[in-house]
């Protein structure tokens, strides 16, 4: 060994010194190390602890969550199947009974851990319940979750703390879901009861490690369920037993969510590091432990060896220092340059360690990059300053067909729609000059099929290692398929799907434009409303495939009528509307437009339509209704243009009619009279008189009942003025039947007295209230409720009757006329007057209409006319009875030519019931001049 000159003793002392020094602070900075990573391993493993105690505490609420989430759904299904107040009792019809205790069985499968499921009523009386060993009768009414559920009218569900059962004799949680009634009361619970073993199947899920626990207690602090059960021989008395834990009233007081603590077990007593977890909106706890000598056990083994570690490094370091100090003399200067050498070798070996990291780093970010680059459904492209493709995804060629290789190097517009060229080159230079970042550029690409793919981009500059922008990157997502859902979606929106015409809602935003339009401009605009004559007829005819055709038809040739800015709509049915734009700022002048316009309409869609084989020829009614500066609604627009539709088909259709005030004028008035004719009915003003029908020797052969109308403003209003209004809108219908009803118990009271039981009941009966598929079985119902005699009964019927379905009104008429009933025919000879029909019709009776009475002294035609009534129907055994005789020349007429029954103010005028029973019982017959002239 090299000899080194011999130190001074001050120089070795201060070495000598300095060495201990630096032995004892390595002793205690290695001793101090030691604390600090005990410390922090210590801290670590409580945490650790504490992770997995709270991971393993949410895990089971969640689950716990979920099984009563699960419950509670079925039992709110149940719920809305269940009408409490139609719940059989037991002893009232026991198979209904066991049906829904059946029913609450088959649900109960679907609850595998659930004890029983049984329905309350609203005393808390058990009513039915799944299972056969549950006692009916069994009360909860002073149950907590009874009262609860019965008290808060908001409250559906809730789930109960464990409670002892003394019908089950164990403890029991119940799940409970309130029944109202159809008023919302309170009406019953229906509960699914589920023993402790329910929550011994959530904890047996988990995997305990040794040492650990996971018990379940509620808010009332009662051990619901715990694992591990073997280890605690005692643990089944515990089992729904109070918990005295004391750290769990935050909790349970709602004041926090979760809670961590170290406590000794109050239930085997092993001290444990706990997190308490509350369950979402149920009254339970879920409290994971580890046992803390097991928790610690690998920090006291690390701290008895590093604590044993720590003396041998201090005792080799004692030796070494004694070496060092017998060698200090010939060792000082190798010393320190070994140090120096040391120092470097460390910085070196962190510095290439570092490389190292760098260079894994840098490979995994860039197998990570190629990767998403490779499997990236969506388009990763990378374009030059001046635009040219550098790179592409392979995604590229998924989505629009071209090899990624072969697109490099051309300029990205050659693959973008020219109309959407604008927007692309904008974005470009928005992110190569001024390095903005672009969201959601929506534009259309060319596919290598030739077709036009949808693609939202987003991109952002890619820069140098100085930060210029060297280069727009991002990345394209195909839409194609939402943008095609899009335009669906409107099409669907604002387009009828059978002429792909703008449907009302479009329609109706036109409309609001043009009207402002045409108040801002000061010019007109137009509505036509078209209506095809008859549509009805031919779809019940050929079918509603034809129907659809003739619709397509007929929309084409409406759009070939009018300009491309005007606007042709379907409402729906067979109702077209068309919106003319910019008319003449002249009123008299558009309406000239507007009628050239419609009656163009109108040929187009007067010429024939070929519907498959057949031919068809329609027509259809237009009604116009302009608008200019006015202030009017859409609505408003539109209830004018089909008023004038309507007027356009009351002039004999196939013509158009332009919007006319007087025409909402008289609208507005039916509408009135249709309200006060419905109010009538509800308020009964309506009223019967009757006029006399007597014979050639005048005598009293019954009476016709006439409908009145008491209105409380107008006074008495005749039926002329209202019954064709309620044929119109129905309400005939409700009417004749209160006719039909009031004449028949007047018929009845009739036959309780000698001087009017002879009597017959004329009622007209309406062809809308005959045609009803019930009228039959309406009438013989009202003969058996009134107790008329049906052989006094008379029916008058029109001749507009024969119109339709003659078949079922003669089978009808039999119906009724085997009953006893009579049949008379009403106005004859003033409407359709068939022979034929009128032959086979089981009639009693024709009635000459007035019209023809009141001039046969005067008119020959009416005279021909009358005699040729009364000769037909001689000939057909038909009585004859003439309407509206007022002076005794008539009568005699009548007479002398073969009528001889007679009705009219000769007679007596129409009155009540109480002036015709006394006109009937001080009857005197009108006598006729002596010496009666000729017929004539």
């Amino acid at each position: 060994m090299t000899q080194y000159p011999p130190l001074g003793d001050g120089r070795h002392r201060h070495i000598v010194i300095k060495a201990w020094m630096l032995y004892l602070g390595f002793c205690l900075v290695l001793a101090l190390i030691i604390a600090w990573d005990l410390t922090t391993s210590r801290a670590q493993d409580t945490e650790a602890a504490r992770q997995r105690t709270h991971s393993t505490s949410v895990l089971v609420s969640e689950w716990l969550y979920a099984a009563f989430e699960t419950s509670g759904a079925l039992l709110s299904s149940m719920a809305g199947e269940i009408r409490p107040e139609n719940l059989p009792p037991p002893e009232g019809d026991p198979e209904a009974h066991a049906r829904i205790n059946q029913w609450l069985e088959r649900h109960l499968r679907l609850l595998p851990h659930a004890q029983a499921i049984a329905l309350f009523d609203r005393e808390g009386v058990m009513t039915h319940a799944s299972g056969s060993d549950l006692k009916i009768d069994h009360d909860i009414s002073d149950q907590s979750h009874f009262l609860a559920l019965r008290a808060d009218p908001d409250l559906e569900r809730l789930v109960s703390r464990a409670f002892w059962s003394r019908e089950s004799e164990r403890f029991l949680v119940v799940h409970a879901q309130s029944l109202r009634d159809a008023e919302g009361r309170f009406a019953g619970l229906l509960e699914v009861g589920l023993d402790l073993g329910f929550f011994d199947h959530w904890l047996e899920r988990a995997e305990p490690t040794p040492g650990s626990s996971l018990t379940i207690v509620d808010h009332g602090e009662r051990l619901l369920a715990r694992r591990p059960r073997d280890a605690l021989a005692s643990l089944e008395a515990q089992i729904g037993q109070p918990v005295e834990v004391g750290r769990l009233m935050p909790l349970i007081l709602g004041e926090k969510d979760t809670l961590h603590f170290v406590i000794v077990s109050p239930v085997d007593g092993m001290r444990r590091a706990y997190t308490a977890q509350m369950v979402r909106d149920l009254p339970f706890l879920v409290v994971a432990g580890e046992a803390q000598d097991v928790v610690m056990a690998a920090w006291w083994r690390k701290v008895w060896t590093l604590s044993l570690a720590w003396w041998v490094i201090v005792g080799l370091g004692l030796l070494v220092l004694r070496g060092y100090l017998h060698t200090l003399r010939s060792d000082l200067a190798l010393q320190r340059s070994h140090r120096s050498l040391e120092a470097a070798n460390r910085f070196l070996s962190r510095e290439i360690q570092e490389r190292q990291e760098a260079e894994a780093d840098l490979r995994r970010s860039e197998e990570k990059y190629r990767f998403l680059v490779d499997n990236s459904y969506d388009i990763i492209y990378l374009f030059s300053p001046d635009g040219h493709i550098r790179f592409v995804s392979p995604s590229w060629k998924t989505l629009l067909g071209h090899d990624p290789d072969s697109v490099l190097g051309h300029h990205f517009s050659e693959f973008v729609h020219p109309e959407d060229l604008h927007l692309c080159l904008r974005a470009f230079a928005d992110v190569m000059h001024h390095g903005h970042h672009i969201q959601d550029i929506e534009y259309r690409v060319l596919h290598s099929d030739g077709s036009w793919r949808w693609h939202s981009s987003s991109a952002l500059p890619s820069r140098d290692e100085g930060g210029k922008i060297a280069g727009f990157q991002g990345i394209a997502r195909d839409i194609t398929a939402r943008k095609q859902a899009e335009e669906e979606i409107r099409t669907l929106a604002f387009y009828d799907p059978l002429t792909q015409l703008p449907n009302r809602r479009l329609l109706t935003e036109r409309l609001e434009a043009s009207v402002d339009l045409c108040r801002r401009e000061h010019h007109h605009g137009a509505l036509l409303f078209i209506d095809l004559d008859n549509f009805k007829i031919l779809n019940d005819t050929l079918g509603h495939d034809q129907g659809d055709r003739l619709l397509m038809q007929a929309a084409k040739r409406i759009i070939g009528c009018v300009h491309e800015n005007d606007t042709v709509a379907r409402l729906g049915g067979d109702e077209f509307v068309v919106m003319l734009h910019r008319l003449s700022h002249e009123a008299q002048e558009a309406t000239q437009q507007a009628g050239f316009v419609a009656d163009k309409i109108l040929a187009a869609l007067n010429h024939p339509y070929r519907l498959g084989d057949q031919e068809h020829h329609g027509t259809a009614s237009v009604g116009i209704t302009l608008f200019d500066r006015e202030s009017l609604s859409v609505d408003e627009l539109m209830k004018r243009a089909d008023l004038a539709m309507y007027q356009a088909k009351a002039a004999g259709r196939n013509t158009h009619r332009l919007f006319d005030p007087a025409m909402q004028a008289s609208v507005m008035a039916r509408a009135a009279l249709e309200g006060d004719l419905r109010r009538a009915l509800v308020e009964k003003q309506f009223l019967l008189h009757y006029q006399a029908v007597v014979n050639d020797d005048s005598q009293l052969m019954g009476a016709e009942a006439l409908l009145r109308w008491q209105h409380p403003e107008r006074g008495l209003v005749p039926p002329g003025e209202f019954v064709a209004l309620a044929e119109d809108t129905g309400l005939i219908l409700p009417l004749g039947q209160w006719v039909l009803e009031t004449a028949c118990t007047q018929l009845a009271q009739w036959a309780g007295d000698a001087s009017l039981r002879h009597l017959k009941m004329a009622v007209n009966v309406s062809a809308r209230q005959f045609r009803h598929p019930d009228f039959v079985p309406g009438v013989l119902k009202i003969l058996n409720t009134t107790g008329a005699d049906p052989h006094r009964l008379k029916l008058e019927i029109t001749e507009s009757l024969l119109l339709e379905d003659v078949e079922d009104v003669i089978d009808k008429m039999r119906q009724l006329r085997a009953r006893g009933i009579t049949f008379s025919l009403d106005d004859f000879g003033t409407g359709y007057s068939s022979l034929s029909y009128l032959k086979r019709l089981p009639l009693d009776d024709v009635k000459i209409d007035q019209s023809f009475v009141r001039d046969v002294l005067n008119d020959p035609n009416d005279a021909a006319i009358a005699r040729t009534i009364v000769a037909l129907a001689g000939t057909l055994g038909l009585r004859v009875i003439a309407e509206g005789v007022e002076t005794r020349e008539h009568w005699e007429w009548l007479s002398r030519n073969g009528c001889h029954t007679h009705q009219g103010y000769y007679f007596g005028r129409p009155g009540p019931v109480g002036m015709i029973q006394e006109a009937i019982r001080n009857w005197t017959p009108p006598t006729r001049r002596a010496g009666n002239p000729g017929t004539g």
